[in-house]
């Protein structure tokens, strides 16, 4: 069976598509890059490896940092839909104060608190009682891409929707490094007059040197960089409507695919860590059982041929 949307709904012994992407630094595999930063547990006062950034340790000793986290990269893929899939979706939009924010680009989606300060959030209360219930349609029409990207409503009706994508970026076997700077001003404390006292101040105003010594620096990366990514068929074949048919689930895969295919293959992660692919894209189906059945990179391509935003709309709700 070929991997049409439809197909892929419809077979049931297909569990998941995923796909794999080497990456590599915009500058070359010997400059740093630049992964997130956390401040550190509050329970303790340094970080693990005394670094900022997440990173992990395998037993056999190689250090593997996170560059993009599953919420960052939900994130990036929602974007989408204010931007080139924008028409595909319905638009709900938040206000506070002059600023309006689109409802996609919400921190927590459907359950952020901002839409229980509305309002909507008599409605949005509802639609999540009706999807607990069993029908999904309700929320589909207003927040289809929070089916695809998981929200929970911790605050209220407790209500959780998994997230039917999961993307992630890691480097493999990765070297710490730090950094120091020293910041000198334009003109010295005589020029400017300034007592010994003043100028101990004037770092605060930027005028006296201030160093900066050992802030993080980076990592240097000697193994792989990888995207990985899965699309769970099996939670998505859950939305069904009353009819059971496949419309709704192929309708989110479609949005599933477009998020994947358009903004979350956007490597310019943040400042200092651009990133671009090192070998052709690996898309896989795999089976119920664990087997992956389709290797062919070239089989998935008819799915999106046409562009996204078309491979959408063709099984859209909106």
């Amino acid at each position: 069976m070929s991997p049409s949307i439809k197909n892929l709904i419809a077979d049931t012994t297909v569990a998941a598509i995923t796909l794999r992407q080497a990456l590599e630094p915009i500058e070359g595999r010997d400059v740093p890059i630049f992964p997130p930063t956390y401040p550190p547990n509050k329970e303790r006062k340094n970080h693990r490896f005394d670094t900022p950034y997440t990173i992990n340790e395998t037993p056999e000793g190689i250090r593997v940092c996170d560059l993009d986290s599953v919420q960052s990269q939900a994130n990036r893929m929602e974007g989408a839909f204010t931007g080139p899939l924008a028409e595909v979706i319905p638009h709900h939009v938040v206000r506070a104060g002059n600023r309006p924010v689109d409802l996609t680009a919400l921190p927590h989606r459907i359950a952020d608190a901002s839409i229980r300060a509305t309002s909507f959030a008599t409605r949005t209360r509802s639609c999540f009682e009706t999807i607990e219930s069993g029908d999904p349609v309700p929320l589909a029409r207003i927040a289809p891409t929070s089916l695809v990207y998981g929200a929970w409503d911790s605050r209220d009706t407790h209500v959780r929707l998994p997230r039917a994508v999961r993307s992630e970026i890691r480097a493999h076997d990765v070297s710490i490094f730090t950094r120091s700077a020293q910041y000198s001003g334009t003109f010295e404390q005589d020029v400017l007059g300034l007592s010994d006292q003043e100028w101990k101040k004037g770092a605060d105003a930027g005028f006296a040197p201030t160093p900066s010594v050992d802030q993080p620096g980076g990592i240097v990366v000697r193994g792989e960089i990888i995207q990985s990514a899965s699309i769970m068929l099996n939670v998505l074949r859950k939305y069904r409507t009353a009819d059971a048919s496949d419309l709704l689930p192929a309708y989110l895969l479609g949005l599933a695919l477009g998020g994947l295919v358009t903004t979350g293959r956007e490597y310019h992660l943040r400042s200092g860590c651009a990133l671009v692919p090192a070998a052709p894209e690996e898309w896989q189906s795999v089976s119920s059982i664990g087997e992956s059945i389709v290797s062919s990179t070239s089989e998935f391509r008819p799915l999106w041929h046409r562009g996204p935003s078309s491979m959408v709309r063709s099984h859209s709700m909106v």
